[in-house]
């Protein structure tokens, strides 16, 4: 064995004593903690608590990691601020393009029921907050942006390709065997039938009639002062203000004061964290060295689909 493949194997077994060793650790920190112990505390007493939606907006990961930026993961901090009496506002930070319906929907559905409790929630939008991350953001009391932040893209899209000539010009033929006739629904080894698309069509209205409906419940408006900038185009936080879209141009730092100012605290009131464990924070760290979080470039801002249908 090379020297080269020694050290990369001795790096490896390393990298895997250390994430034994965390979870060891973390087992032994969870059982001694309270319940606002998942949280990381700046100070202590009454304060706001933050809640950070960052890439794909989904329900849950996979492999048996509690995803830290899944819908349920999420909720479920929602829920850890809205029952805990030392947090007195909530500051949603969105930096996600967008992603499947239902998760958005349900995070929707989170926030406005805390709002209508009337714990003041704000949110701040960081590099992108479109399609499901506006979704999101407009069940908040007051949104604030960037004046760069991407955000609208209110729409859903729904895309299957078609590669049947491909196919054809290979010689591969494919065998379907299904129980009904539209089991293979937007197959890509086939042509869509004018029944199927309007079947979709009627899906895909459905839907955005319902993200059109809570989007102007969230921010107080009619549908028709919605519509015009509801065509799926993408907007500036300057647009976006124009559009009354959003309500301030601020910084993160700015909404978390305006949270504050909201709920009668002092300026240095407590603010709560998330706190991820290392396995977390490596997990993160993969992630986003994949692409899958904030590092979002132009073409991909460009597909803010809200509807996500594999």
């Amino acid at each position: 064995m090379d020297k080269n493949r020694i050290i990369l194997l001795s790096i490896l077994v390393l990298l895997i004593v250390s994430i034994i060793i965390a979870s060891i650790d973390i087992g032994t920190k969870e059982k001694k903690s309270s319940k606002i112990s998942s949280f990381k505390i700046m100070q202590t007493g009454p304060g706001i608590g933050i809640v950070n939606i960052e890439g794909e907006i989904q329900t849950a990961s996979s492999a048996g990691f509690k995803d830290i930026g899944g819908s349920d993961a999420i909720i479920e901090q929602l829920n850890e601020f809205e029952t805990n009496p030392d947090i007195k506002a909530i500051v949603v930070r969105i930096n996600s393009p967008g992603g499947a319906v239902a998760a958005s929907q349900e995070i929707y559905e989170k926030i406005m029921s805390i709002r209508n409790k009337n714990i003041p929630i704000f949110a701040s939008m960081a590099d992108v907050a479109a399609s499901g991350g506006y979704y999101i953001a407009s069940a908040c009391n007051k949104i604030y942006a960037n004046s760069g932040t991407i955000t609208g893209s209110i729409g859903v899209i729904m895309i299957s390709p078609d590669i049947q000539k491909l196919l054809d010009k290979l010689g591969i033929s494919i065998n379907v065997i299904k129980s009904g006739k539209y089991k293979d629904i937007l197959s890509s080894v086939r042509d869509i039938t004018p029944q199927e698309k309007q079947m979709l069509q009627a899906m895909i209205d459905s839907t955005y009639q319902k993200f059109l409906q809570d989007v102007a419940n969230g921010r107080n408006m009619s549908i028709s002062d919605i519509e015009p900038v509801a065509d799926g185009r993408v907007l500036t936080g300057e647009q976006a203000l124009q559009s009354k879209l959003i309500d301030h141009i601020g910084t993160f730092e700015e909404t978390i004061l305006a949270a504050k100012l909201e709920a009668n605290l002092p300026e240095n009131a407590a603010i709560y964290r998330q706190r991820l464990s290392p396995i977390e924070q490596i997990l993160m760290s993969v992630k986003s060295g994949l692409g899958f979080t904030s590092k979002l470039k132009t073409n991909e801002l460009l597909k803010t689909e809200n509807y996500i249908l594999q």
